[in-house]
C-alpha cells in the first residue's frame, strides 16, 4: 500500500528532515573550522573535492535511484504489487552490478589520475589517493541504498530517512574525531570514517525496508529480464539529465582548485557549504512531495496534481527566502564569527555568499516539479536542456576567470545565470507536462526571490550596527527580521487556502492529500 499524505504526515516528514539538517548544520558549523585548524585549509579542502568529483558518478547511480521510485510508486498506486516486486529486485540486481564496475574504475582513477590532473599539496600524494577511493566507494554503496530507500516512498515514512542519514553523519564525524585523538591527524582516518559510515548506512536503510515496504521482497526469483528495457530507456535519459546536473553542480570546487589552486578551493568550499545545505533543505520538502505527486499522475488526477504543484512552489519559494536573505544580508557577520579565527581573510569572500544564494530562490521553488516529470517518463528534451546548460556554465566560468581574472567570483557569476535559466525551464516544461498554457509556476516562483531580496537588504542596514564574534548577537539581531518576515507573508502573501493548509500542517490536521491504494486484482 501507498502510504497516506496527510498533512499530519507532511509535518512529520519535513520536521525530521529539517531535524536531519540543522544536525548537519550543528555538525557542519564545528567540523569546518575543527578540520581547517587540524589539517590546514589546503588539505581540507580536498575532502569536499573529493566528494564533489565523485559526485560524477550520480550520472548513473542517480539515474537508477529516481527510475526505482518512479515505478514502485506507480505500481502500487495502481495496486500491481506483483509488478512492483519485479522491479524491485531486477533494478536491485543492475544496480549493484553497475555499482561494481563503477568502484573498479573509480579506483583505478584514483591511483592514476587524481595526482596527475589534481594540485595537491606535496606530501599528500598518497592519501589523496586513498581518500578518493574511499569517498567513490561510499557513494556507490549509496546506490543499493538508495533502492532501498524506495520503501521510505512507498511508505511516506521520511522521518526514518532523517533519523539514519543523521545516524550515519553522527558516526562519520565521532569516528574522524576518535581517530584524531588517537594518531596524528590525517587524510586516511578520514577516509575509514567516511567509508565506515557508508556501509551503517547501507545496513540500516536494509532493515528499515523489511519493515516499512513488506509487500517489496527481496527474492532473486523476482528478477524480470524484460524490466531491464525499461529501466534502460527511463534511465538513459535521467543519465543525460544527471550529466548536466553534475557540470552544473559539481564543477565549481574542480574549477576552483584546477584554476585557481587549493588555497581558492580551500576558501571557496565553506562558502558551497552553505549552497548545498540549503539546496539540501529545499530537497527534503521537495522530496516528500514526490509520492503524492507520482501518485497524481498515475492516477490521472490532474487538478489536484496542479494545485499541488502551484502551492508548492509558492511555499517553497516564500520558505527558502527568509535563510537565505538572512545569510545574504548578514554574511559578513557569519564568516567572521564562523572561521574568523581559523581564515581571518574570508571575510572578503562575502559579496560571494549573494552570488550564490539568491539564485537558488527560484531553483528552490521549481525542485519538486522534476518528480512531475520523472512520473511522465518525459525526460527527454529537460535531459537534452540541462547538458546543454552544463556546458556553457564550465565554459563561462572558464572564460570569466581567465580572460576577466575575476577569480571565484567568475565561477559564481556563471554559476547564478545558469541557475536562473535553469529554473524558468524546468517550470515551463513541467507546465508543458500537466497539459497547461504558458508557465504555471513562474509567478509562484518570483514571490520567493522578491522576499529574499527585500529580506537581503533589511539584515545588510542592521549588519551595521552588529558587532560579529558571537552567534548569540547575530541570532538577536536576525530573530526579529524572521519574525516580521513570516508574520508579513503569513498575512498578506498568502492566501486564505494556503493560510488553512498552513494551519493544518502547523497542528497536525486535515484530510488526507492522497488516499491508500491497496494492491488488489480489482484495481490493476
Amino acid at each position: 500500500m501507498i502510504g497516506r499524505a496527510t498533512p499530519r504526515r507532511f509535518a512529520i516528514n519535513v520536521a525530521s528532515g529539517f531535524g536531519s539538517l540543522s544536525l548537519s548544520l550543528i555538525l557542519g558549523l564545528w567540523y569546518t573550522p575543527f578540520m581547517i585548524r587540524r589539517l590546514g585549509a589546503p588539505v581540507y579542502g580536498l575532502i569536499p573535492l573529493a566528494s564533489s568529483i565523485t559526485n560524477y558518478l550520480s550520472i548513473v547511480t542517480g539515474a537508477i535511484g529516481s527510475t526505482v521510485a518512479r515505478f514502485i510508486v506507480a505500481d502500487l498506486a495502481r495496486g500491481d504489487a506483483d509488478n512492483a516486486n519485479r522491479h524491485f529486485n531486477t533494478f536491485l540486481a543492475v544496480g549493484a552490478a553497475i555499482a561494481a564496475g563503477l568502484f573498479a574504475v573509480s579506483s583505478a582513477f584514483g591511483f592514476t589520475l587524481v595526482p596527475v590532473v589534481l594540485k595537491i599539496p606535496p606530501g599528500y600524494e598518497r592519501a589523496t589517493e586513498y581518500l578518493f577511493i574511499a569517498v567513490a566507494g561510499t557513494f556507490l554503496l549509496s546506490t543499493i541504498t538508495n533502492i532501498f530507500a524506495s520503501s521510505i516512498w512507498v511508505s511516506n515514512r521520511f522521518e526514518i530517512q532523517g533519523l539514519i542519514e543523521g545516524s550515519t553523519s553522527i558516526l562519520r564525524v565521532g569516528l574522524i574525531i576518535v581517530f584524531f585523538e588517537i594518531w596524528r591527524p590525517a587524510l586516511w582516518q578520514v577516509a575509514i570514517a567516511i567509508a565506515g559510515a557508508g556501509v551503517f548506512g547501507l545496513v540500516a536503510m536494509m532493515l528499515a525496508s523489511r519493515k516499512l515496504a513488506p509487500a517489496l521482497r527481496l527474492r532473486p526469483s523476482d528478477f524480470d529480464r524484460s524490466k531491464v528495457a525499461e529501466l534502460r530507456y527511463t534511465s538513459s535519459w535521467l543519465v543525460v539529465c544527471t550529466v548536466g546536473n553534475v557540470l552544473f553542480l559539481n564543477m565549481d570546487l574542480l574549477l576552483a582548485n584546477v584554476l585557481l589552486g587549493p588555497k581558492a578551493s580551500g576558501y571557496y568550499a565553506p562558502l558551497i557549504q552553505w549552497l548545498v545545505l540549503l539546496r539540501t533543505l529545499a530537497g527534503v520538502v521537495a522530496g516528500v512531495l514526490g509520492p503524492p505527486l507520482i501518485v497524481f499522475f498515475a492516477r490521472h488526477e490532474t487538478d489536484s496534481l496542479l494545485r499541488l504543484s502551484r502551492q508548492a512552489a509558492k511555499f517553497l519559494g516564500l520558505l527558502m527566502a527568509l535563510p537565505i536573505g538572512l545569510l545574504c544580508g548578514f554574511g559578513r557577520a557569519v564568516l567572521q564569527t564562523w572561521l574568523g579565527r581559523s581564515l581571518p581573510d574570508i571575510v572578503s569572500y562575502a559579496p560571494l555568499v549573494w552570488l550564490l544564494l539568491l539564485p537558488l530562490c527560484l531553483e528552490a521553488a521549481q525542485m519538486h516539479l522534476g518528480s512531475v516529470i520523472i512520473a511522465a517518463n518525459r525526460l527527454r528534451t529537460p535531459g537534452l536542456f540541462y547538458l546543454g546548460s552544463g556546458l556553457p556554465y564550465v565554459l563561462g566560468a572558464l572564460w570569466l576567470t581567465r580572460h576577466y581574472q575575476l577569480g571565484l567570483y567568475g565561477i559564481a557569476v556563471a554559476g547564478a545565470v545558469v541557475s536562473l535559466a535553469r529554473s524558468v525551464f524546468n517550470s515551463s516544461y513541467a507546465t508543458r507536462v500537466i497539459e497547461r498554457k504558458g508557465n504555471a509556476f513562474i509567478g509562484m516562483m518570483t514571490r520567493g526571490a522578491a522576499a529574499a531580496l527585500a529580506i537581503s537588504g533589511a539584515a545588510l542596514i542592521a549588519s551595521h550596527w552588529l558587532v560579529p564574534g558571537s552567534w548569540i548577537r547575530l541570532g538577536l539581531f536576525a530573530a526579529p527580521l524572521g519574525g516580521l518576515y513570516l508574520w508579513v507573508a503569513y498575512s498578506f502573501l498568502l492566501n486564505e487556502e494556503d493560510r488553512t493548509r498552513v494551519k493544518d500542517i502547523l497542528f497536525l490536521r486535515g484530510a488526507a492529500e492522497t488516499e491508500a491504494a491497496p494492491a488488489t486484482s480489482a484495481s490493476r
